[in-house]
């Protein structure tokens, strides 16, 4: 209980934060990532409900069936997990990961923006769109306060401490 005080309680709120919404994120990509592999049909048929939701056309072609693809999108799901990870783990020393990690994402969105384009009845795509252009800028937003607040701050005054600080 003491740590978890210590972690709200941190002068470095700004790097708190970045904490708390980093762990979000990197959840947000972990577990997808591993679901598009062991149950696509899970995702797909998600994604076909919240397509008609949002009053688009039925999906009727098997995307949970093509298996190139859905391991290329799972491999850069957990990519993204992975660099929000090593972005948590320690701020300072992997703070250039921060720019291919929203590029990764942003280029994701413009495509899923492309593809609503080209086919408007997937309105699923532009809601994917969305909220991945406000994903990257969640991303450039915590994580750039984050760091301009630890700049001078001691390891020490950390919570959690940055992976490889001295004990």
């Amino acid at each position: 209980m003491r740590i978890v005080r210590r972690f709200l309680f941190q002068p470095n709120r700004r790097y708190r934060d970045f904490q708390l919404v980093f762990t979000l994120l990197t959840a947000n990509f972990f577990f997808p990532a591993l679901s598009y592999v062991l149950t696509p049909e899970i995702a797909a048929e998600q994604m076909g409900r919240i397509n008609e939701l949002l009053g688009g056309v039925a999906i009727e072609f098997p995307e949970a069936g093509n298996r190139f693809w859905r391991y290329l999108g799972a491999a850069n799901v957990m990519t993204l997990a992975l660099m929000c990870l090593l972005l948590q783990l320690n701020l300072r020393r992997f703070y250039v990961v921060l720019w291919p990690l929203t590029f990764l994402k942003a280029y994701n969105a413009t495509l899923f923006l492309f593809g609503f384009l080209a086919a408007p009845g997937f309105r699923a795509l532009l809601a994917v769109a969305i909220f991945d252009y406000l994903t990257s800028a969640a991303f450039v937003f915590f994580a750039r306060r984050a760091h301009r607040e630890i700049r001078g701050a001691s390891e020490e005054s950390l919570v959690p401490r940055p992976l490889g600080a001295a004990s």
